[in-house]
């Protein structure tokens, strides 16, 4: 009991360290927007009111059920209750994960720890404040559907009603009908081998769970948009990327042993249970085939491999039932503890995580009297533009968000990307679009953005951890240029600029700006390393 007890608590502290941490996802605020004009019934929302780029171009309510559903947590808590809501979430999918390999697989309690440990750190990387995380439970819930089903229990009709729900949460409902299909084909398969299966409930379910995809204001949009997404926009988004061993590496090296397991479980199954489980292997394949698919699919790869890895591990019996069971089990939950505390994120805090979003130049720009304040169309950082649209829409549209798929196309996306590295695009851009002020984050080792700093038309007016602005000299800006501006430093460069200054006679004025920079922001790493090697403190 005592080791029982251990066991739980490491577990639930690992799951509990995880939940609980602070909100880091970039496309919540975009999300919350929307949820609260969807409440409001405005009409307008049918087509792009967020963006100066492509206002007016029609789009389709991407996870409109999970906008509405954040923006009435944030109503009811604030961040406090979206924490809480994601927390619930990960502790249901450590749950689902035991009912799964325990209680429907009947897995040794010690190997059924050991895979939902490997599991659940696997897939903690996406598990942030987004409709992707509901998707994963509910995929789970699924498998846990199939597997009842797969034991003679009832209850398979409910992925129906589920896929339902889940795509007017987040379109991932369109892996639903893939792995209910992929069970209708096993079942199928079985019967032609001579098996007692009824493979019709399956098929029928695998259809009806097709359909249901297609019940949200949406329709076909919830497949045409994924399709651009994963073509066209893929190899420009992160989370997207094709799967690598270095990205694996930084953001989930659980996976290297979730994948481990399943290659091995899967074989030890087939080589040694006898008849052969082709419900095992169908879901082996998917798990590779769908989950090898890019970063963003990675955590299906742990969850529809999860099953076949623990029954095939599970025919080494004596391993998992000897004495060493319990010290397996109290392994197993305490490695998944120390890694899910070391991860370099921030600690669990009923708030936004620490130094990831631009709170410093959201303040700058709330805080000016309202002649001063920034006007005029924007270009901005994509990760921050959900962050401006919530807190600063209607009186400022932005250039680009994460509506990569709904609203801006491939092209528009890429020439974003070159506008941030070659002057010449980024000029072009300002003439176009009649640019006047540029919100951008505070990455001064990409010295291609170096350009913002020494385009003599363009003048810095706010420096902080995450955020730099500038304003048009010339624009509808200048005051605040005038009134805000930095005339010597550049961002990008301080040292260098700091170097420069002073040999033209002025280095007491970029100190003076220097030391202005850590005043707005006293914990700006990059000032502060700055003024450390122009100014160390006295021995």
């Amino acid at each position: 009991m005592a080791v029982e007890r251990l066991v739980l608590v490491l577990l639930g502290t690992a799951v509990l360290v995880h939940g609980l941490r602070p909100i880091i996802d970039l496309d919540l605020w975009w999300h919350m927007r929307l949820g609260e004009l969807l409440i409001a019934g405005e009409p307008d929302t049918s087509v792009d009111v967020f963006s100066h780029t492509f206002a007016g171009t029609p789009w389709p309510w991407k996870d409109w059920g999970s906008a509405i559903l954040f923006h009435g947590l944030w109503r009811l808590g604030g961040p406090t209750a979206i924490i809480a809501f994601k927390a619930l979430l990960f502790a249901s999918t450590a749950a689902l994960s035991w009912r799964l390999l325990r209680h429907e697989r009947r897995v040794p309690p010690a190997l059924a720890l050991v895979v939902a440990a490997a599991t659940l750190d696997a897939v903690a990387f996406r598990f942030t404040e987004r409709a992707a995380s509901i998707s994963l439970v509910v995929l789970l819930a699924i498998l846990v559907l199939v597997e009842r089903d797969r034991g003679g229990k009832r209850g398979l009709w409910w992925a129906i009603p589920l896929t339902i729900l889940n795509a007017n949460l987040h379109r991932a409902a369109l892996l639903l009908p893939v792995v209910l299909g992929g069970y209708a084909a096993a079942c199928m398969l079985e019967a032609r081998l001579g098996r007692e299966r009824d493979w019709r409930r399956p098929v029928m379910v695998a259809v009806g769970s097709g359909l249901g995809c297609l019940v949200t204001p949406y329709g076909i949009a919830i497949v045409t948009t994924t399709v651009a997404l994963m073509g066209e926009h893929s190899p420009l988004i992160t989370e997207w990327a094709p799967v690598s061993v270095a990205l694996i590496a930084a953001l989930t090296p659980a996976s290297f042993l979730t994948i481990g397991l399943l290659g091995l479980g899967t074989g030890l199954g087939q080589w040694k249970q006898r008849p052969w489980e082709p419900w095992d292997l169908v879901l082996a394949a998917m798990a590779l085939g769908l989950g090898l698919g890019s970063m963003r699919h990675l955590p299906v790869l742990a969850l529809l491999g999860a099953g076949p890895a623990a029954s095939g591990l599970a025919v080494v019996s004596r391993a998992w039932e000897g004495r060493l069971r319990g010290l397996i089990g109290v392994a197993a939950a305490g490695v998944l503890l120390a890694s899910t505390w070391v991860r370099p994120v921030a600690r669990p805090g009923p708030a936004l995580a620490p130094a990831h979003f631009p709170e410093e130049g959201l303040a700058f720009v709330q805080e000016l009297p309202p002649q001063q304040r920034p006007s005029g169309a924007l270009f901005n950082e994509f990760g921050y533009g959900g962050f401006i649209v919530f807190h600063l829409w209607p009186e400022q549209r932005v250039f680009i968000d994460g509506r990569t798929d709904l609203v801006y196309p491939a092209s528009f996306v890429q020439r974003y990307v070159e506008c941030l590295h070659d002057p010449r695009a980024f000029a072009q851009e300002v003439r176009e679009r009649d640019l006047q002020w540029v919100w951008l984050d505070n990455v001064p080792m990409d010295r291609g953005r170096l350009h913002f700093d020494l385009d003599p038309r363009w003048t810095l007016v706010h420096a902080s951890r995450r955020a730099l602005i500038y304003v048009r000299a010339d624009g509808v800006n200048a005051e605040l240029g005038r009134a805000h501006g930095y005339r010597w430093l550049a961002a990008h460069d301080l040292l260098g600029s700091l170097h420069a200054a002073a040999a033209r006679g002025q280095g007491p004025a970029a100190l003076a700006e220097l030391r202005r920079m850590i005043e707005d922001d006293p914990e700006n790493p990059y000032a502060l390393a700055t003024l450390a090697q122009v100014a160390p403190p006295p021995r």
